[in-house]
């Protein structure tokens, strides 16, 4: 036994037991009330007038228990309350409105047992009697917190709705737009092919301005086509079926697609964490292949190209990882541009803008998001998270 359980108890103040019954009834911290089985009061107690505002001649003798609640609680009361004592000899936790005398409400939840004599037949009611104006004014301010809720549930609804439409519409536009030019395009290109075939120009900037004029188009076809891919994929991915994509032979073969022959140990592939993803192929190649091609064409002239694809659980979300060491990104400056349709941060590079673009629309159509890390002159990681 310890010291603390061997020191002696603190003596009880006797005055705390000397109690008197009637105060104890007269004075509680609730109403209590007795009533005949039709109602009418025989005994009140000092809070319950306190509460309603009443001298207890008032009420004693002379009003019934029912008569003090609202006209909806009266009726209650008759129809189901006294009922259900008779029949069952206690009620728990009604809540009614009492009108106090000056037709001001006090909320209350009430108690009551039926007495009987000894043969049974219906005596006294006695009923106990709770202020729950605090609780009531809480669960009045959760029903206005729930419907304030619902309207901008309802209002975010609508606005999504709107921008479905909105994007289908401009899906839509983009889609019949590059579509439509296209042709014109190739047409111009063919027109400038025949042209330097037949012309003969004597301007010695003649043969640069119509190599700028090629450039112009060659640029103009890869942005159209890739607003083609932009619109196009996603429908597509809509459709596509999930399923278990084996990494490593499904990244080398983007790989080989990508790697020059002559530069070597350029890819390191790891996917011993999470050899396996959940995910509509060709969501996957669209998003590796462009991350992959980005890290070859962005790379650093001054070193050899190094690019890491791996995956890790964190959280058990797995992630899939691109890192190089090529030129990086000011990514405090360009944090909220990267993912923008024809966003371009190394204007040197030849490119459109459209790649990143896609790889956030087809990792967010998948239910995943993505975190960037970059550093310029040292490299970028893409980290996919991609919720199976």
């Amino acid at each position: 036994m310890s010291e603390a359980d061997e020191k002696p108890l603190p003596e009880l103040d006797l005055r705390l037991t000397e109690e008197n019954p009637d105060d104890l009834y007269e004075h509680a911290p609730c109403g209590y009330c007795s009533c005949l089985p039709d109602g009418t009061l025989v005994k009140v107690n000092q809070t319950m007038l306190e509460w309603l505002g009443y001298a207890r001649e008032e009420l004693v003798a002379r009003l019934c228990l029912q008569q003090l609640f609202t006209v909806g609680g009266r009726l209650h009361y008759e129809m189901h309350c006294a009922p259900l004592l008779i029949l069952q000899g206690q009620v728990r936790e009604i809540s009614y409105s009492l009108r106090r005398k000056d037709g001001s409400v006090l909320p209350v939840l009430m108690n009551a047992v039926l007495r009987r004599d000894t043969e049974g037949n219906p005596l006294l009611i006695r009923v106990t009697l709770f202020d729950i104006t605090d609780r009531r004014k809480f669960e009045q301010e959760l029903v206005r917190a729930k419907e304030e809720a619902e309207k901008q549930q309802e209002l975010l609804q609508r606005q999504n709705e709107q921008l479905t439409r909105i994007n289908a519409d401009l899906d839509g536009f983009v889609y019949t737009a590059s579509h439509d030019l296209k042709q014109p395009i190739h047409n111009m290109a063919g027109l400038l092919a025949e042209f330097k075939a037949i012309a003969t120009f004597h301007d010695p900037e003649a043969d640069k301005m119509i190599g700028m004029f090629d450039q112009a188009l060659q640029q103009i076809l890869k942005t159209i086509e890739g607003l083609t891919e932009v619109v196009q994929r996603p429908r597509e991915l809509e459709q596509a079926a999930t399923e278990a994509v084996d990494l490593l032979p499904f990244t080398e073969e983007i790989v080989r697609s990508l790697q020059p022959r002559e530069v070597k140990e350029v890819f390191t592939l790891d996917f011993s964490a999470v050899p396996t993803l959940r995910i509509a192929r060709t969501a996957l190649q669209s998003i590796l292949y462009n991350l992959l091609s980005n890290a070859l064409k962005y790379a650093d002239p001054s070193r050899p190209p190094r690019i890491r694809v791996s995956t890790r659980l964190e959280n058990e979300v797995p992630v899939l990882s691109v890192q190089d060491n090529g030129r990086g990104i000011n990514i405090e400056r360009h944090r909220s541009q990267l993912f923008q349709l024809f966003r371009r941060f190394h204007p040197e590079v030849e490119g459109v803008g459209i790649g990143l673009y896609l790889v956030n629309r087809l990792v967010a159509q998948a239910g995943g998001q993505i975190e960037v890390e970059s550093e310029v002159g040292k490299g970028t990681t893409f980290h996919l998270y991609l919720p199976q």
